[in-house]
């Protein structure tokens, strides 16, 4: 009867074994598949002023704003832009979809495609909540890969629940919200709704004093 005792211990320590990489995993010491953590950023990479928008694309105001935000960076020497998901609850699974979606086009085709999708979702919608008709229209990704990412793509999801959660953590839960930070001090400056020039201007040199 040796074989039958050494087949439980064997079974017993497959068991004990795979309980062990089960805990290592959901602690995170084993690593999930790899995905980009950070945010997609417009503009010089190493600026030394970011402004990072917490946005829905479900918002009107997001959608209005978002675009003059872009022009205004771009016009600036030492900014840049940084997205952070913020889907609201009031702009249902419309808002939560399109931010997968986007986040999907990155995924897929970098920070251009990230960037194209934001702007035509933003071009396409028809705001809280109602969404938009049709595809986003965009270069070198394969519709049925976009879709099947929008749909499929768990860690995807993850990353901008992460996103959303540190959002309300930080006291912010409404869009379009800003924050302004100093790359060299790690100070920064919150600034709720649309934001003009004038005004981020006076964030940034109030930083830097």
């Amino acid at each position: 009867m040796r074989w039958l005792s050494d087949r439980r211990s064997f079974s017993i320590t497959i068991l004990v074994g795979l309980v062990v990489v089960g805990a290592l995993f959901m602690r995170g010491v084993i690593l999930r598949p790899q995905y980009f953590e950070g945010s997609w950023v417009y503009g010089p990479t190493k600026a030394r002023w970011t402004i990072t928008e917490y946005a829905d694309l479900e918002c009107p105001f997001c959608k209005t704003y978002t675009p003059l935000l872009k022009t205004w960076v771009k016009e600036q020497k030492d900014v840049n832009l940084q997205w952070s998901h913020l889907p609201l609850e009031i702009h249902g699974p419309a808002a939560r979809r399109e931010a997968r979606q986007v986040e999907c086009a990155g995924k897929l085709g970098g920070a251009d495609a990230f960037w194209q999708a934001v702007d035509q979702a933003f071009a396409r919608t028809h705001s809280n909540g109602q969404g938009f008709e049709g595809q986003l229209e965009l270069a070198g990704i394969d519709q049925q890969d976009l879709e099947t990412c929008t749909k499929e793509d768990i860690m995807v999801a993850i990353h901008i629940d992460r996103q959303r959660q540190e959002a309300t953590a930080a006291g912010i839960n409404a869009t379009p919200s800003m924050v302004v930070r100093d790359n060299e001090t790690d100070r920064t400056i919150k600034l709720e709704g649309p934001t003009d020039g004038v005004t981020l201007l006076s964030a940034i040199d109030w930083l830097a004093q």
